[in-house]
């Protein structure tokens, strides 16, 4: 991890020297790497179940006050820039990936929440700056790769927005205590009849099923929101009606270039554990190292991971312009390709060790491969990259 740091400091001078920087680093080191074999979760009656070590990673995050640094002074926290919080999910990628798809999951619910009215943002933000995590639902079976489909029903009755229906693949799912749920308040298909409310976890006729077991990512909780006549108050709603897609469309913009970086830090790990094998393991009496087909692939790895790592800082440049969307979905297409490639290839060079369950190796392929499904697919990335690339040369034929 301590080359990974000195990469990043290359990119950001004096990043280390930051004051939660060090600390933050000890934790994945000292509570995180250690345990992340063991930390499995399941879900029971309603709440994400883990064992012991997890409350021992919570406890040190927040000592160190890493929950304030996605929300604003204002509120609470104590924010820091976009770049700095790419580096600590890049760390978290290295660490346990599962992990930091929490945080970002937490990150896009307060991104959602800066949306809202101040009421809101004064109700809530300063809870999730003191540990309360967050989430964010759009998903449903119907409505995957097309968010404009959502069907859970919203329907305005008195002071409340009584809700029916389900979301299914939802990360933090018995973690969170608020959820940014997309909910269709028209009763019609269409992005116009979306709508996002802000749902605590004790709401009436909220319930929350477990999925079946991922094959990675074990320590992200990911299940079934079901919704049964459950009243929302009306003040939940975040910004106006039908303005819902539009809103998160923007957070998940920025969510793909952390899920980006997670990719990059899970590969630059794979990288390193097979690297080492690599240089120890001997055939023919030298180290595999010594191959020319071996270190040209080792090589290959290294160079498209720094390439997918330079997308990433690319696209967080563009925040704000009008070319942020395309930027961001080059970066987590060819990050989460990157990643896979990368851990099929050590799987590969690693020999009959690299299929048995219970070895590192696997386990860390099998996360690289679940980062594929996250904030979009890599056909979903091609098609906003044509349909981006489209607008901006008819524009410039037209102009």
């Amino acid at each position: 991890m301590d080359n990974l740091v000195n990469i990043f400091d290359s990119f950001y001078p004096g990043w280390r020297e930051r004051r939660y920087v060090n600390r933050f680093i000890a934790i994945l080191k000292e509570l995180v790497i250690p345990t992340y074999s063991i930390l499995e979760t399941r879900i029971e009656n309603h709440k994400a179940i883990y064992p012991k070590e997890w409350g021992q990673i919570v406890s040190a995050l927040k000592e160190a006050h890493f929950f304030k640094l996605f929300a604003p002074p204002e509120y609470g926290g104590e924010k820091v820039s976009e770049q700095e919080i790419y580096f600590m999910m890049e760390l978290f990628g290295y660490a346990s990936p599962g992990l930091g798809i929490i945080f970002v999951s937490h990150g896009r619910a307060i991104d959602i929440l800066l949306g809202g009215s101040e009421q809101q943002k004064k109700e809530y933000l300063p809870r999730m700056a003191e540990g309360d995590f967050g989430a964010i639902a759009i998903t449903e079976e119907k409505a995957g790769s097309d968010a404009s489909a959502v069907g859970l029903r919203a329907d305005r009755v008195g002071p409340h927005y009584v809700f029916n229906g389900q979301k299914i693949f939802i990360s933090n799912s018995g973690l969170a205590r608020l959820y940014a749920i997309l909910a269709n308040t028209k009763g019609v298909q269409g992005p116009r009849s979306l709508s996002v409310f802000i749902v605590e976890d004790d709401l009436p006729g909220f319930t929350i099923n477990e999925l079946p077991k991922k094959d990675g990512l074990s320590v992200l909780p990911t299940g079934q929101l079901i919704f049964k006549d459950s009243p929302v108050p009306a003040k939940n709603l975040v910004g106006n009606e039908g303005m819902g897609l539009v809103l998160t469309l923007d957070v998940i913009d920025r969510g793909r270039i952390h899920i980006a970086g997670i990719c990059c830090g899970l590969a630059y790990r794979i990288f390193r554990e097979l690297y080492q094998y690599a240089h120890q393991r001997r055939q023919f009496d030298h180290p595999l190292t010594s191959s020319q087909d071996i270190s040209f692939q080792i090589s290959d790895m290294f160079t498209r991971i720094n390439a997918a790592r330079g997308l990433c800082l690319h696209a967080l440049k563009q925040v704000g312009t009008s070319y942020y969307r395309m930027s961001s979905s080059q970066a987590k297409l060819f990050a989460s390709q990157v990643v896979m490639d990368v851990a099929a290839r050590a799987q590969v060079l690693m020999g009959g060790r690299g299929y048995f369950r219970n070895e590192l190796i696997n386990q860390l392929s099998a996360d690289a491969r679940g980062m594929e499904y996250l904030e979009g697919t890599s056909n979903i990335q091609k098609m906003i990259i044509g349909r981006e690339l489209f607008r901006m040369y008819h524009k410039e034929k037209v102009g």
